[in-house]
């Protein structure tokens, strides 16, 4: 295959500037994502779940972890009311929690 009548594009000093602006603003949203994946699921919900009383401190451990990999549930859980959590606790840990 011959190259005849294709001419080679250099990039000028204003093609390297916009390239160089486009890779510095897509670096920055990867970053955001990449923050944004290791960002505690809902604000708080350490504290909510570790101070439920009448559970063991590994069963709690347990349902935050899955509340850390779902986000909606545990930003329900925070608006819950202190019966409507227990009764969230109980019902959870016995479904999937077997120690």
């Amino acid at each position: 295959m011959s190259n005849l009548g294709k001419r080679k594009r250099y990039m000028t000093d204003e093609d390297v500037a916009v390239f160089n602006g486009m890779k510095e603003a897509v670096s920055d949203v990867a970053a955001a994502v990449r923050e944004s994946i290791h960002a505690e699921a809902a604000p708080g919900i350490y504290n909510v779940v570790i101070n439920c009383l009448g559970f063991s401190r590994e069963a709690l451990m347990y349902a935050l972890n899955h509340m850390m990999e779902h986000k909606a549930t545990s930003l329900v859980f925070l608006d819950m009311t202190p019966d409507d959590r227990d009764l969230w606790l109980k019902t959870f840990l016995a479904k999937h929690y077997h120690n």
